[in-house]
């Protein structure tokens, strides 16, 4: 391949002058355009709704089928046992291991199941340890003045990392407060939740859930969110999130939420029963995207999320919370940057000190279906060594994936 070959791969394509543009729309006009004495063949009727429903390709008989491949290669500078005596647990999706791995495996399935309904399953297998059902859930499509209940098992809509799948991340790792505040698999669970369009000049919605989040097994954490796994009132966990969005220009959007959410809290301690006290969580997120409408003046975009998340322990109890930013700049037509800054302690509690992360990402995507990603991490805090993260992550999706929320 010569380097202008490989360049033009890699960056985009080729120029193409205007009289080129002309040429070729002119010599489709002619090829469409009937001669003289030739018959012209009738325009056929539109096809009858129930013959659209039975076409290749309906929803209704052919639901939208995908698998998403995450591999990885990499390694926990400290050593992955090291790394978590130090308090810095992974994520249900985060790598699992050094060394050669299959971070994760989405199966998805999506479809209208009729005029008043869609659903979608998504079925993960993470680090090859066995199947599990990240979502599967029903959402109605026709209830009026402007509501929506949704109901199976899902991730809630508290916060915008935590309504995100794998392939949806910019990074490697999830941020640090996604495991220690939301919990390993993120806030998700069996659960119902009603959401209703606010009547206001700009798009506001407004989402309430009841949610069931069974207990850990491993009862060394401390003031972990959860029910128990008992589905009465008494137990079930209840969230609300404010969702706010504004296009500012034609180029910039801004999305902003408010967050909250109550569950019972199991507070363990080494060689200590452990007790349960109803904790508050309560946060915001704030999503501001830049992009050009006209991708021929330049591929360039930026994206920037920032999260805080605090959480109270109890009447009385403990306040604790943690903090990240992280703007991803699309620099060419392939290519991603990004860069993470993690705070954890602000304020400090029981189970998150004070620590300190920062994380850069480099991701290629030769298409909409496949990408190469170099991730790094620096993880620090007072009196501790610091840990270093380096990972190699590739993705392939087979399959048509549906269309996730903005």
């Amino acid at each position: 391949m010569t380097p202008v070959l490989l360049l033009w791969w890699l960056f985009g394509e080729p120029p193409v002058s205007v009289e080129e543009i002309e040429a070729a729309q002119k010599a489709d006009r002619a090829r469409e355009a009937p001669t003289a004495g030739s018959p012209v063949a009738p325009r056929p009727d539109p096809p009858a709704p129930q013959a659209a429903a039975r076409a290749p390709g309906s929803s209704l008989t052919n639901p939208a089928l995908s698998v998403i491949l995450d591999a990885d290669f990499g390694y926990y500078g400290l050593g992955r046992p090291d790394f978590l005596a130090h308090g810095i647990a992974p994520a249900g999706d985060d790598p699992k291991s050094e060394g050669f791995g299959m971070q994760e495996i989405e199966l998805a399935f999506q479809a209208a199941v009729d005029p008043y309904l869609e659903a979608a399953l998504f079925l993960t297998v993470p680090d090859l340890e066995g199947v599990e059902v990240e979502e599967g859930y029903l959402v109605t499509t026709s209830l009026p003045w402007n509501l929506q209940l949704k109901a199976g098992t899902f991730r809630s809509a508290v916060g915008r990392n935590n309504t995100q799948h794998l392939h949806l991340q910019h990074f490697t790792r999830r941020p640090l407060l996604s495991p220690l505040l939301l919990g390993a698999d993120g806030l998700r669970g069996p659960a119902l939740q009603a959401s209703v369009l606010l009547p206001l000049p700009w798009f506001a919605t407004f989402y309430a859930e009841a949610m069931s989040i069974g207990a850990p097994e491993d009862r060394s954490a401390v003031a972990t969110f959860g029910g128990g796994g008992r589905r009465d009132p008494e137990n079930l966990s209840y969230t609300g999130v404010l969702e706010q969005y504004w296009d500012l220009s034609e180029d910039l959007s801004v999305l902003a939420g408010l967050d909250f959410a109550s569950g019972k809290a199991f507070e363990c301690a080494p060689m200590e029963a452990c007790r349960e006290r109803r904790s508050y969580l309560y946060g915001a997120d704030l999503y501001v995207k830049w992009k050009p409408p006209n991708v021929v003046h330049t591929y360039a975009s930026v994206q920037w999320t920032t999260e805080y998340f605090g959480r109270t322990i109890g009447q009385g109890g403990p306040t604790e919370g943690a903090f990240y930013t992280e703007p991803v700049v699309q620099v060419s037509r392939r290519f991603w940057v990004g860069a993470r800054f993690d705070l954890t302690g602000l304020p400090s509690g029981p189970s998150l000190p004070r620590r300190h992360g920062l994380a850069g990402s480099l991701t290629f995507t030769p298409s909409e279906f496949s990408r190469v990603r170099v991730y790094g991490q620096e993880l620090w805090a007072a009196g501790l060594p610091s840990a270093t993260v380096a990972f190699l992550q590739a993705e392939v999706s087979i399959g048509a994936h549906g269309a996730h929320p903005f």
